[in-house]
């Protein structure tokens, strides 16, 4: 979104790319197994994007505690939230809650570096 926004407006275009995390790259960083290389490209995309010097990171910045959606559209001619699964659906499957037993979202995360998985190691 933020390279066609960059693109379709020109010099005077400015994106700020806010973030949960500290890092950028979001759901590609950490939240894609590393056996989806063709995915894990676009963070290679995302990259040079975000060296454009009308794109600005803000990370760990949330959404609803330390800026307000409102005053996002204030201060923005347009918002785009984009976002991820931040909690695991249970599938009734049975041991599903013993421990040691992970989803593929915590354990790709974990695997990733993902800060909201460290303990699960």
């Amino acid at each position: 979104t933020a390279d066609r926004l960059l693109k379709a407006f020109g010099p005077k275009a400015r994106v700020d790319i806010i973030e949960r995390l500290p890092t950028p790259h979001g759901l590609v960083r950490s939240g894609v197994a590393p056996d989806h290389p063709d995915t894990k490209a676009v963070e290679r995309r995302f990259g040079e994007v975000a060296s454009d010097a009308r794109c600005t990171f803000l990370g760990n910045v949330r959404l609803g505690s330390d800026v307000q959606l409102d005053e996002l559209r204030r201060r923005y001619h347009g918002v785009v939230l984009a976002y991820g699964a931040d909690t695991d659906r249970s599938l009734g499957v049975p041991g599903e809650d013993l421990r040691g037993v992970l989803s593929a979202r915590e354990f790709v995360g974990w695997y990733n570096g993902h800060p909201d998985c460290v303990e699960l190691g």
